[in-house]
């Protein structure tokens, strides 16, 4: 008998090119669901009451103190021109925003999704998004998923109390 020793053949393995992604936050607003780059949020944190900020517009819910930090909450809902979201049940999602934090008020949090690029497609305008907000549609979830530039969203907002 040989002492020989039979190896399997070498195993050819191919890659396929790797797609970059997008790690996006999706979330209810009003009944839709939109999505960010997780990159932008800082924080999930359950909705707070808030103190009443004079002459602000609509969009702004008001203040709250968080940790010793005072954080200015913008309404989702209404920012994306739909009805506000629950102050009672809702989620703030912290988004740095230079050298302050501001705090967008959702109706719910869903899931974290890792989009592919080339996934992307423009984003059909819609009534209630402004368009300098809107950075194009991906499917997750089984539907339609709207992404924003949270930071052109507090943009607007922030611009809008001057």
């Amino acid at each position: 008998m040989s002492e020989d020793v039979a190896l399997p053949p070498d195993e050819v393995v191919v890659e396929e090119p790797r797609v970059p992604t997008r790690r996006l936050l999706a979330f209810d607003v009003s009944g839709g669901v939109f999505a960010c780059d997780m990159e932008f949020f800082r924080e999930i944190v359950p909705s707070q009451r808030t103190t009443r900020l004079p002459a602000a517009p609509e969009t702004v819910c008001g203040l709250i103190n968080l940790r010793g930090t005072i954080v200015t909450v913008i309404d989702g809902g209404t920012a994306l021109r739909k009805t506000p979201c629950s102050r009672t049940t809702g989620l703030i999602l912290l988004v740095e925003y230079g050298e302050r934090l501001a705090g967008i008020l959702v109706d719910d949090v869903r899931d974290i999704h890792d989009v592919p690029i080339d996934q992307f497609a423009s984003a059909a305008p819609l009534e209630s998004v402004p368009a300098e907000v809107s950075t194009g549609v991906v499917q997750a979830e089984g539907r339609t998923v709207h992404v924003l530039d949270i930071k052109a969203l507090v943009k607007n907002i922030f611009e809008q109390r001057r």
